[in-house]
C-alpha cells in the first residue's frame, strides 16, 4: 500500500506556519512549569523553616538560601525617613517603610499597611520591643512593567516598588514585613502564598491544538482527494 499526497499549497503553508508556534507555546509552558515547581519548592523550604532570629541572621543566610515568607524575630531602632509603598490589596492601600538597625546591621521593614484616605493622619512608624514578621525577596518589576506602570512619585511619597534602583538600602534583595499583632515568631502562622501551577494544563492544551491543526489538515486533504492510501 503506498501513500498518495498532493499538499495544498496555501494551506500547507499556513500550517508550516502555524504549527511552530503551537508547539513552541507548549514548550514555553513547560519551561514556566519548571520555574514554578523550583520557586514554590523553595517557598515552601522557607516557610517549614526555624523562624530567624534578629536582623544579624539575614546577613548570615547564604545568597541563594530559601527565604522568601520565612519567619523571623527583629528588634532594633527605626531610623530615617518612611516611605510609602503600594500595596495591591483589593483597594488603594500603602505600606510605610523604614530602616531598621540593630548591632551595626540594618534591614528594610514594611509596617502596617494604611488606606489611602489615611495618608494625612499616618505618622511615622516606629519600633517598639521584639516584633515578628515574614522575610520577603524584592523581586524586580521587570521591563514591560516598569515601562507601562505607574511612576514613582517622589514628592508625595508614593512608590510602586520596594527599594527602587536601591534608593533606601543599597545592596539588598531582602525585607521584612512585619506583623501588626504577633510579636514572637515561632507563634507567627505559616504562611503560604496562593501561586497557581496549571503550565502543564496549558502546555498540553497548545500541543493538542496542534494535533487538532494536523488532523484537520489531513481530513481536508483527504475530502480534497489530495491524500489516501493506495
Amino acid at each position: 500500500m503506498a501513500l498518495r499526497f498532493r499538499p495544498m499549497p496555501g494551506l500547507t503553508s499556513a500550517v508550516l506556519f502555524c504549527l511552530p508556534i503551537l508547539i513552541g507555546l507548549g514548550i514555553w509552558q513547560y519551561h514556566r512549569w519548571q520555574w514554578k515547581t523550583g520557586v514554590l519548592a523553595e517557598i515552601e523550604a522557607a516557610v517549614t523553616a526555624p523562624p530567624l532570629d534578629g536582623i544579624a541572621s539575614l546577613d548570615a543566610l547564604p545568597l541563594e538560601a530559601p527565604v522568601d515568607f520565612r519567619r523571623i524575630r527583629i528588634e532594633g531602632e527605626a531610623v530615617g525617613p518612611a516611605w510609602h509603598v503600594y500595596e495591591p490589596l483589593g483597594s488603594i492601600q500603602w505600606r510605610p517603610f523604614r530602616r531598621v538597625v540593630a548591632d551595626g546591621t540594618e534591614a528594610l521593614v514594611g509596617f502596617r499597611t494604611f488606606d489611602d484616605h489615611e495618608k494625612d493622619t499616618v505618622g511615622l512608624p516606629a519600633m517598639t520591643g521584639s516584633r515578628a514578621g515574614y522575610v520577603r525577596r524584592i523581586h524586580p518589576m521587570g521591563g514591560i512593567a516598569e515601562w507601562i506602570g505607574p511612576d514613582h512619585s517622589p514628592a508625595l511619597n508614593r512608590w510602586f516598588a520596594v527599594n527602587p534602583d536601591g534608593a533606601w538600602m543599597a545592596g539588598t534583595d531582602l525585607y521584612v514585613e512585619l506583623d501588626p499583632v504577633v510579636t514572637d515568631a515561632a507563634a507567627l502562622p505559616v504562611r503560604r502564598p496562593e501561586i497557581a501551577n496549571n503550565h502543564v494544563s496549558y502546555m498540553l492544551t497548545w500541543w493538542s491544538f496542534a494535533i487538532i491543526l494536523l488532523v484537520i489538515y489531513a481530513m481536508l486533504h483527504h475530502r480534497a482527494g489530495r491524500l489516501s492510501w493506495r
